[in-house]
């Protein structure tokens, strides 16, 4: 593979990545948004297993594997549990509507490739792909925990953030130190299940996970 094409496969697959966001923001059921979730882990994946072929760093690969596990297959599971168990209704609800999310989001966008150029200039190579969008994805993550109603979307919106740090690390290192990568994976998968438990409690405690009718509880 030539390094024009190693190039824009990389490009190709920062695109998808980022893609899956909108694909988030524009569903409006909750196994469309798990769906979306199992995509962005098989993107990042297939981002690792390029660059490990093309640096010929072997950690690239264990990252890849761990990735598929953990974010193509654990998190989503846990989920999809989650949904199944506390909610009826799968569609998906947010505080604002879709055009105006949508424009938020772009902006988001904007300010992150506009932040960091201004950060690490003008050229190419896998930083000046990966670090814009992995700042979009932290910044729009967040966004996700804001803006949406049902709590497992908060839960979504975590994993995307992280997704964010992980590319952030490959395309400022060409992949973190496996130990780190190790420890983020753990503390991902971890903070998913608790967060998932404390969901289905709060299910059986108030028989609803509606941010809005949640909010009443407070004195």
């Amino acid at each position: 593979m030539g390094m024009q094409s190693y190039q824009s496969l990389v490009n190709f697959l920062i695109t998808l990545i980022l893609g899956t966001v909108f694909l988030m923001i524009v569903v409006s059921r909750f196994n469309s948004v798990i769906m979306a979730v199992v995509l962005q882990g098989l993107f990042l994946v297939a981002l690792c297993t390029v660059l490990g072929w093309a640096t010929g760093i072997r950690e690239m690969y264990i990252a890849a594997l761990l990735t598929l596990v953990v974010k193509a297959g654990i998190i989503p599971y846990v989920l999809n549990k989650a949904v199944n168990r506390v909610s009826t209704n799968r569609e998906v609800e947010a505080f604002l509507n879709m055009k105006m999310t949508l424009m938020l989001d772009v902006c988001l966008i904007f300010i992150s490739y506009l932040a960091t150029g201004q950060v690490i200039g003008e050229g190419s190579g896998l930083i000046h792909e990966a670090l814009p969008a992995a700042i979009s994805l932290m910044l729009i993550g967040l966004f996700l925990m804001i803006n949406r109603k049902f709590p497992i979307m908060q839960v979504v919106g975590l994993v995307v953030m992280e997704n964010g740090i992980f590319l952030a690390g490959l395309g400022t290192t060409n992949g973190m130190p496996l130990v780190i990568e190790l420890g983020i994976f753990m503390d991902i998968l971890v903070g998913v299940l608790i967060m998932g438990v404390l969901v289905f409690r709060i299910n059986q405690s108030f028989d609803t996970v509606d941010t809005r009718n949640l909010r009443n509880l407070r004195g």
